[in-house]
């Protein structure tokens, strides 16, 4: 394991993914601890992906919001592409509910209204996540969200973040997927809000709404399938919080909140 990056001492491994690898950092001049995300060696000469490596820390580098994992520097150690950010001592909301199996709704919606005001800032500045999932909603230990890994975000204003994911390839995680993207249409912050209705969905339940193993079939139900009464899963759900939900789900983005703002106004 390299013992150093840039002026980062590095402490642990915490996780590898199809992009990379993310250490936990240390570092001394300023006496904190860091997250270091490297890009993958395999990719590092690969312009496409340093670009789109590059563009997930640069999306994150013009948010400036307590519910936004911060980030604190770019940089290039040889060969090795990384940036650091703000390290979250604590878990995801994917590691919650492997644990707990699902949350009361109390706890639910207080998680859910501060990834919505993480999101309105990010959509304030044009930048969609496209990838809402709790594996990328992180909560510190003392209760704060923090909305990571905006490595797929498009900025409306970055022609260059069209063209690196406008190549046919599906973009987001499936099951996650607003219809209109499984139908290859445009996306925008309310793409983001129905993402998020699932994360819901699954986090008063422990399950998602749609589950199939074929990807062709549950984009087909997330598209015509009416969304499953939540309250056959958890009848303590209470009637105002269906009623957000189903909100959040309509399969119509006009239909939806408009609004991360107007949502969090609901909440």
């Amino acid at each position: 394991m390299t013992q150093r990056l840039g002026h980062y001492d590095i402490v642990e491994e915490l996780g590898r993914g199809g992009m990379g690898v993310v250490y936990k950092g240390y570092e001394p001049a300023l006496g904190r601890y860091v997250a270091i995300k490297v890009l993958a060696t395999a990719m590092a000469h690969d312009p496409v992906f340093v670009e789109r490596f590059l563009r997930e820390a640069r999306s994150m580098a013009t948010l400036s919001d307590p519910n936004i994992i911060q980030i604190y520097f770019i940089g290039q150690d040889e060969d090795q592409v990384f940036f650091a950010m703000e390290f979250i001592d604590g878990d995801s909301l994917s590691g919650w509910l492997k644990r707990e199996g699902r949350l009361a709704t109390g706890d639910a919606l207080k998680i859910l209204l501060q990834t919505s005001k993480g999101l309105a800032a990010a959509h304030s500045e044009g930048v969609i996540h496209r990838d809402i999932k709790p594996g990328n909603i992180m909560i510190n230990n003392r209760g704060v969200v923090k909305v990571a890994d905006f490595g797929i975000a498009l900025a409306s204003n970055d022609m260059a973040s069209s063209k690196l994911t406008s190549t046919g390839a599906l973009v987001g995680t499936p099951g996650y997927l607003p219809p209109e993207v499984c139908l290859g249409k445009a996306v925008d912050q309310r793409s983001d809000i129905f993402a998020l209705g699932i994360v819901l969905f699954e986090t008063l339940t422990g399950r998602m709404p749609f589950n199939d193993a074929s990807p062709l079939k549950l984009m087909l139900e997330i598209v015509e399938s009416n969304i499953p009464d939540i309250r056959e899963f958890n009848p303590d759900v209470d009637e105002e919080t269906v009623r957000i939900l189903g909100r959040m789900l309509e399969k119509n983005p006009s239909d939806r909140y408009q609004s991360c703002d107007e949502l969090c106004a609901d909440l």
